[in-house]
């Protein structure tokens, strides 16, 4: 008897976060025809494949294991197997809830919405719901990194990396593989323990497993296409609370090194800023400050910096310490990819940052309110650095994604000794950490 089953299919050009806003309608599984051209191979995670975002919702008729349940329930081209539920869950993209949730999960209790799915074989009884993304966004060069390479210190409860760009520091909604805390959590374990991911073998399973490595807790955040030096607390350690601490009393501080097209210009740059959501895509706006507003955080006052103007807006606020000049054709460090995208004999300038505050693209947006865009930040007005795009003057503002290359790297981070009546020290205290040079560069050494 053919199985009928409830499933929402997410338009390509949807947010994940708005699948549950789309249309539900009931469909056979089993009824549905290949489509007239032949049947196309079986889908697999890897090699690694951009594909058009795809998430189905199906809704248990009759109860069985999840490896035979998917394939009958999930249809069109290419085809869903069990392998494909393996590597599906594998990687993460799996979700599995008793009763079918609220479209709105605002107010749901975290014990009442759909987990991850964690074993292929799962009983999944009758009624019971399932979400599942059948082409989760996909990190293609993770496997191309040397992951032992960019841990820079570990300690008992802390590990101090150099994050490469183009890979998200936490796991995704659809994605819980290919990201910094996963792969560096594999990178700690011992050869021994680790597999081996040979791409050529379409059927095998996506290396290692979301559930096999203990995760690392993410206590501060960069960007996707953001590199540089970040920390990880190991499990659910006391380090993570002293991290937080001294964010709080800002006692961590952050160096950057950013390229941009235009000469910046050295001292602070001071600002309110605010996210504009009436924007497309939203983008974090900067307003400069009046002549006459105090700056007390410049004489010691770091309470300061967390006020706000009378719309709310919160104070930005960085230092440009250096800029160094490149001229491309002549410098010898910059790489290969970045001389063929911008003309021989232009001056391009190598700004070092320091952050007073840390807001959301606050060094980007700051920057670009200065008329000089990171280079590569197509956001907030800078040239593309992907070939086809960085010829075109007129590119409308986009979300970068993992195939961007921004000029933007978390250089060093030091975290001072805490102060008398603050937390317990910690081993981190007074330490500094630097990254390698910025990927921009070729003496690059941590990828």
């Amino acid at each position: 008897m053919a199985t009928a089953s409830w499933r929402c299919v997410r338009p390509p050009s949807v947010a994940v976060r708005r699948a549950a806003t789309t249309a539900w309608r009931l469909h056979a599984a089993a009824g549905e025809s290949s489509s007239s051209a032949g049947p196309t191979p079986p889908l697999r995670l890897h090699p690694a494949k951009k594909l058009p975002p795809r998430v189905e919702h199906v809704i248990v008729e009759t109860g069985g294991a999840l490896r035979t349940l998917l394939p009958k329930a999930i249809s069109g081209e290419p085809s869903v197997d069990e392998t494909t539920v393996k590597q599906l869950v594998a990687i993460g993209a799996v979700y599995y809830a008793t009763k079918p949730p609220p479209r709105d999960l605002t107010g749901v209790k975290r014990a009442l919405r759909p987990k991850r799915v964690t074993e292929c074989d799962l009983f999944c009884a009758q009624g019971s719901y399932l979400r599942v993304h059948v082409h989760p966004k996909r990190g293609p060069g993770v496997g191309d990194v040397d992951w032992v390479k960019c841990v820079i210190h570990q300690g008992d409860d802390y590990v101090v990396v150099d994050k490469p760009p183009g890979v998200s520091v936490n796991m995704t909604v659809d994605n819980a593989v290919e990201c910094l805390s996963h792969q560096i959590a594999n990178a700690l374990i011992g050869d021994e323990n680790k597999k081996i991911l040979n791409d050529s073998d379409e059927d095998s399973e996506i290396y290692p497993s979301w559930t096999s490595l203990e995760p690392l807790k993410v206590v501060h955040r960069l960007d996707v296409c953001t590199s540089g030096v970040m920390m990880f607390a190991k499990s659910e350690t006391k380090f993570a609370r002293h991290f937080h601490d001294a964010l709080r009393s800002r006692r961590v501080q952050k160096a950057y090194k950013c390229v941009t097209e235009r000469k910046p210009k050295l001292g602070i740059m001071e600002h309110w800023t605010e996210e504009n959501v009436q924007s497309s895509p939203r983008r974090h706006d900067m307003y400069p400050l009046d002549a006459d507003v105090d700056k007390p955080w410049l004489e010691g006052n770091i309470d300061a910096l967390d006020g706000s103007d009378a719309n709310g807006r919160k104070r930005c606020v960085l230092r440009v310490t250096h800029v160094e000049e490149i001229i491309v054709g002549d410098d010898i460090t910059l790489r290969d990819d970045v001389k063929s995208i911008i003309p021989t004999g232009q001056t391009l300038y190598e700004a070092t940052v320091e952050l007073v505050t840390g807001r959301t693209h606050q060094i980007r947006a700051q920057f670009a309110a200065h008329g000089a865009p990171l280079l590569g930040d197509v956001l907030y007005g800078g040239r593309s650095l992907c070939f086809g795009e960085a010829y075109d003057s007129n590119i409308p503002p986009r979300v970068l994604d993992s195939s961007d290359k921004l000029c933007l790297q978390s250089a060093a981070m030091t975290v001072l000794v805490a102060g008398e009546g603050e937390s317990k020290s910690h081993e981190t205290d007074g330490q500094t950490w630097h990254a390698g040079p910025p990927w921009w560069r070729r003496t690059r050494v941590r990828v």
